[in-house]
């Protein structure tokens, strides 16, 4: 297989071998492609040849908000769960009237 880069991507692979993350460029696409395969959920791999006749596939129900959270923070992409108590509107919450020109206007007039 021959695989090409774009000028970018070569940028990237030279900066890797040159901070010392590798020692040969020929190292670099090798480790991606490990930590890529690591990262991917189990069933992401391709499905084996399936005979002709096979049983359909159910249907997986989708993730609910806190099951979806969760497995955010299982693959590393939060770092806690959010605090659904914290996220409401207290009702004694009210504007507060600021005198003066409004931020808008002031922007504006400033830009000029």
């Amino acid at each position: 297989m021959t695989i090409r880069l774009t000028k970018d991507m070569e940028q990237i692979v030279h900066d890797a071998v040159r901070a010392g993350l590798y020692a040969r460029e020929e190292e670099v696409i090798p480790d991606l492609l490990a930590r890529l395969r690591q990262s991917l959920p189990e069933n992401a791999a391709p499905p084996a040849r399936k005979a002709k006749r096979s049983k359909p596939t159910e249907a997986k129900k989708p993730l609910t908000r806190a099951e979806f959270d969760q497995h955010l923070m299982a693959i590393g992409l939060l770092s806690q769960l959010p605090d659904t108590a914290a996220d409401f509107d207290d009702p004694d919450d009210e504007p507060i009237a600021i005198k003066g020109e409004p931020l808008s206007e002031t922007v504006i007039r400033e830009r000029r």
